[in-house]
């Protein structure tokens, strides 16, 4: 089971990656990915902690596997033990011009639960997706359009 979203955003490809490492930031503007603990290293582990819209927070501990600046970050998890729910969370910055990029949001679900939760994943996990997406969105463009401002 897969779930892919993606947005264009006003801005360049640093400002939205740098809003989206800046993992201190995130309890002031992510709606869905309310905190996020570790490095942004290959093969750490991070701590993150998720709400989907309405329900409580929930955490997990996924491994990074892909950090490439400003193009690509991907994460994987388990619930519990490997082979129940795996899943991997990939952010994708995709270069459009100079000042404008399409942001992906994906996870790609595999394991004995996934027919059972499927539904319920689709939408919760969707929606904090589009959630998210659209906070970043505002945000990287509310920063991209101030260097603009005449003070």
């Amino acid at each position: 089971m897969k779930i892919y979203t993606e947005i264009e955003i006003q801005a360049s490809d640093e400002q939205v990656w740098n809003l989206l490492t800046d993992f201190a930031s995130f309890p002031r503007w992510n709606l869905f990915i309310r905190q996020i603990n570790g490095s942004l290293i290959e093969g750490a582990q991070l701590t993150v902690y998720f709400q989907p819209p309405g329900k409580n927070i929930m955490t997990f501990r996924p491994t990074v596997i892909t950090v490439e600046p400003n193009r690509k970050l991907r994460w994987l998890g388990h619930f519990l033990i490997p082979g129940l729910l795996t899943g991997e969370h990939s952010f994708i910055i995709e270069t459009l011009a100079s000042d404008l990029v399409r942001f992906i949001q994906q996870e790609s679900f595999h394991g004995l639960l996934v027919p059972l939760l499927a539904r319920r994943l689709n939408i919760d996990v969707r929606q904090g997706f589009e959630a998210m997406n659209q906070t970043l969105k505002t945000k990287a463009e509310h920063i991209y359009q101030s260097q603009f401002t005449i003070s």
